[in-house]
């Protein structure tokens, strides 16, 4: 899979990462230091890159677009080059994955799935007339809601092979959560 990393991200992740996602490159480096988002979304559709940026306008083009290109949004405040890089690193399988899903465009990472994301699924419960999901992590029991999830997205998180990646890549990213326990 390779990378265009947005301008809000540093071009020292090209190199720092070259392993992981060999053919990625920086906006600057394509001229596109300066350019809109539009000419942003072009050019990784044209040329098959996955945007990673921390901005939210990526995010919400992929939503009204879909994919191409895949986005990956990193919602993260201030952090740093190494933070970010971490990151990418921690979650190399996930982001592969998501890569080869044909049904995903968007893939968020922020600090409530950082703290989710080595935990195991436990359980997940639905009620459909309330539309309310619940998801329970073992070993801690934390259950986090998920409000104004369809009946057949449940089903889908249901029959998904990693429930934490189908929690990350679509659930998440889409439905408002609040953390119960």
């Amino acid at each position: 899979m390779k990378l265009l990393f947005d301008q809000n991200l540093s071009y020292k992740l090209i190199l720092a990462l070259v392993n992981e996602f060999p053919g990625s490159v920086h906006v600057r480096d394509v001229g596109l230091a300066a350019a809109d988002d539009g000419a942003v979304w072009d050019y990784a559709s044209r040329f098959d890159f996955t945007i990673v940026s921390k901005d939210t306008d990526f995010s919400q083009r992929s939503f009204a677009f879909g994919a191409p290109p895949k986005v990956i949004w990193i919602r993260l405040g201030n952090c740093s080059t190494k933070q970010i890089e971490g990151i990418l690193r921690r979650y190399f399988s996930e982001i592969q994955q998501f890569g080869l899903d044909k049904n995903s465009s968007f893939f968020v990472i922020d600090p409530l799935l950082e703290s989710l994301k080595d935990k195991e699924f436990a359980s997940s419960s639905y009620d459909p007339q309330s539309q309310v999901l619940q998801i329970e992590f073992k070993p801690s029991g934390e259950v986090y809601c998920y409000f104004s999830v369809p009946e057949d997205e449940y089903e889908r998180l249901r029959s998904a092979p990693s429930k934490m990646a189908y929690v990350n890549t679509h659930i998440h990213p889409s439905y408002r959560f609040q953390k119960l326990l």
